[in-house]
């Protein structure tokens, strides 16, 4: 009878191991699907928060691809300028809740290197506050924008970027441009040089708003840029500037109009 008892005991327990496992198993299998769906639902709130922070971008037509896994973020397509590719790529980084943010996007090519450089440099002389202490030189090279030269102040130089990054087939930017320390005898200096060499009636026919003639001075050092019409215009801009007292050396860049290309 006690045999009987236990062996009632044994198969009582079994049983109700079974059971256990069997809702252990159920458990697990809902809680896998109840992380996998919560997931599911994180990644399309990420998804929907991106496209609502680029729904103020004008791409034309297609606008990028966002797709959203494991909160990882993926863009991809082609947009027109690398502004608008790194303006897509920072809004998507403002998006909380992401992993990771990978950026496959292209920008679409100029068609050519001389346009493209045509370009820039009508966005660059374009810039209303380019003066003529302001030197930029560049060269285009495979839709790279190689810049270099000078500015007074970092805004001008932080908008003339932003300009150039708009500029369509634009691909990257070699910038190099320095930005002049703040001095005001370098002050003093450059706008006593500047109108030394422009009261000269050499260059009276020539428009202010896009000075042949450029002045940079960096701690008292004067560089000279620009391009002029004839030798009579560049042995007087040189000696106009000899005249003026404070510069410790002057660097003669300019160049004839024959000799550029």
């Amino acid at each position: 009878m006690h045999r009987n008892i236990r062996r009632r005991l044994r198969n009582v327990v079994g049983a109700a191991a079974v059971v256990a496992a069997m809702t252990l198993v159920t458990f697990a299998g809902t809680s896998t699907t109840f992380a996998q769906g919560k997931s599911a639902t994180a990644d399309a709130d990420i998804k929907a928060a991106v496209i609502k922070q680029l729904s103020g971008l004008d791409y034309g037509a297609p606008r990028p691809t966002v797709s959203v896994s494991g909160g990882v973020i993926v863009l991809s397509g082609t947009v027109s300028s690398l502004w608008l590719k790194e303006e897509t790529i920072n809004r998507a980084l403002k998006v909380p809740g992401r992993t990771e943010l990978q950026s496959e996007l292209t920008i679409a090519k100029a068609e050519s290197d001389a346009k493209l450089a045509a370009e820039v440099v009508k966005r660059i002389t374009g810039y209303d506050r380019f003066t003529v202490y302001d030197d930029f030189q560049g060269s285009v090279r495979n839709g790279v924008v190689h810049i270099s030269g000078a500015v007074t102040e970092d805004k001008k130089l932080a908008d003339v970027v932003e300009r150039v990054a708009k500029v369509r087939g634009v691909q990257a930017i070699d910038n190099k441009v320095t930005v002049l320390p703040a001095n005001k005898n370098d002050d003093e200096l450059r706008v006593a040089i500047a109108n030394a060499i422009y009261r000269n009636v050499e260059f009276e026919q020539y428009s202010m708003a896009n000075p042949p003639i450029h002045v940079i001075v960096n701690n008292g050092y004067v560089t000279l840029t620009g391009i002029v019409r004839s030798e009579v215009e560049k042995i007087k801009a040189h000696q106009s500037a000899a005249s003026v007292f404070g510069s410790i050396r002057i660097d003669d860049r300019i160049k004839l109009a024959r000799e550029v290309k």
